[in-house]
């Protein structure tokens, strides 16, 4: 299957991708019975759930709900539940203390619509910050769990094309667990003493892309200048190409910057990714002279 791949503006721009920020609604699982599936149904009716506006912790979804008050005012967070750990002691390093309402689980649920220019495309759910483990149900079916679904850091990209539903009401629900002693989290700010949550919570954005069946992985440009002159320049570009069909894919993969075009066949297998890259050895228009700076 033959194809073209280019490198163009990323989805958020291009209207192929929808943010995940409205709507969203949070508990402890210490106080909801119900399990994932059942909660990412669209049905679902959450009673006595907080209102929230991502990117949140829960503890910043709480204040906002006025269940706390506002930690940055007087000694206001000590009188939180959970702030019991000594000051000026690193509190991501002991565990949650007994009773606390940050030492379960929280639920994240949201319902939104998927366009239904959707249909037929490859769906990714993507998160750019989770803190720390999370399960994530969408539409009744687990699509992630805690074991794979971890780290603070990392950028996290689900294919949900079986399980979305364009033109439809969609529900998400994703239980975070905060982080653990030792885990490489949020951690101490010597001016900064830690919320009693640890900062749990999902801390950037959730969105849904859709793309071909080849999508783009974070593209970027280097560029090495002639010092101390700088009058001359060699860029270096690289992106990562991700085929989710089970067949193989040939294609070209095209790009441009202002005037300066390029582009090379690539050849991908079923369920491959691959790194791909431009550099100036090859590419010779990527030698650039008398550019702006």
């Amino acid at each position: 299957m033959a194809s073209t791949i280019a490198l163009a503006n990323p989805p958020e721009e291009s209207g192929s991708s929808l943010l995940l920020r409205e709507g969203w609604a949070i508990q402890s699982s210490a106080n909801v019975r119900e399990t994932g599936d059942a909660i990412s149904t669209p049905g679902f009716k959450p009673r006595d759930w907080y209102s929230a506006t991502l990117p949140s912790t829960v503890l910043s979804a709480l204040v906002k709900n006025r269940v706390y008050p506002d930690p940055y005012v007087g000694m206001n967070l000590r009188s939180i539940p959970g702030t019991s750990y000594p000051i000026f002691s690193d509190f991501s390093e002991l565990l949650m203390p007994p009773g606390s309402p940050f030492l379960h689980s929280w639920w994240f649920r949201t319902d939104f619509q998927l366009p239904a220019d959707y249909r037929g495309k490859t769906l990714w759910l993507n998160f750019d910050g989770i803190n720390y483990r999370a399960n994530v149900w969408m539409n009744g079916r687990e699509i992630a769990s805690a074991d794979k679904l971890v780290g603070t850091w990392r950028l996290s990209n689900l294919e949900v094309s079986a399980v979305a539903r364009p033109g439809e009401t969609n529900s998400l629900a994703i239980e975070v667990f905060p982080p653990q002693p030792h885990d490489l989290a949020i951690t101490l700010v010597d001016w900064a003493p830690m919320p009693p949550d640890k900062e749990m919570g999902i801390w950037r954005d959730v969105h849904i892309d859709a793309t071909g069946p080849v999508a783009l992985r974070f593209p970027a440009v280097f560029t090495k200048l002639n010092l101390p002159s700088m009058d001359q320049a060699e860029l270096t570009l690289r992106v990562d190409l991700q085929n989710s069909s089970d067949h193989a894919i040939e294609g070209t993969l095209k790009g441009k910057i202002e005037n300066i075009e390029f582009s090379q066949p690539v050849q991908l297998g079923p369920n491959e990714t691959k790194l791909v890259r431009f550099t100036p050895e090859n590419f010779s228009q990527l030698k650039l002279k008398n550019f702006r700076l």
